[in-house]
């Protein structure tokens, strides 16, 4: 290596910010980069991803390469719930975080199965008894009907 070399390299050293070790940090201060814990341990009871971000704004936003013509914003990841799957993750908790999940954690094992074999009753007595412009006229007398 050239002197010029050796220069440049001690002032790159000289540059950079010096982090101060593990042990002088207050142990409620210490936030790991990365946790890498089971899965039973994590919030979202999910395995880590590993991937290699190259920044910290890469590594917070996430950001895709492209464009998605379904999101409103570029900038919205999950508009529209769109790559989200909440009900996939609170199924694979043994615990549910979300209150309103509590309610509904028990739908795989129903007491009464859902029976559609009178659907069309139920859309014809709708149709029955839909308001179709014929009033009854007191005038006429008990339960005469006049088209409006």
């Amino acid at each position: 290596m050239s002197p010029e070399d050796e220069i440049e390299n001690e002032l790159r050293q000289l540059k950079k910010p010096k982090e101060l070790p593990v042990s002088t940090q207050s142990s409620f201060s210490y936030v790991p980069p990365r946790r890498g814990g089971p899965k039973e341990q994590s919030y979202f009871y999910q395995e880590c991803e590993a991937g290699g971000h190259d920044s910290v704004f890469d590594s917070i936003y996430k950001r895709p390469t492209g464009y998605d013509q379904k999101i409103h914003r570029d900038d919205r990841e999950h508009a529209k719930h769109q790559g989200l799957d909440i009900h996939g993750q609170e199924i694979a908790r043994p615990l549910a975080v979300l209150s309103s999940s509590i309610y509904g954690r028990h739908l795989e094992r129903r007491v009464d199965p859902i029976n559609r074999n009178f659907v069309r009753m139920g859309i014809i007595a709708l149709d029955f008894y839909r308001k179709n412009g014929i009033s009854k006229s007191l005038e006429d007398g008990y339960g005469a009907v006049v088209p409006s």
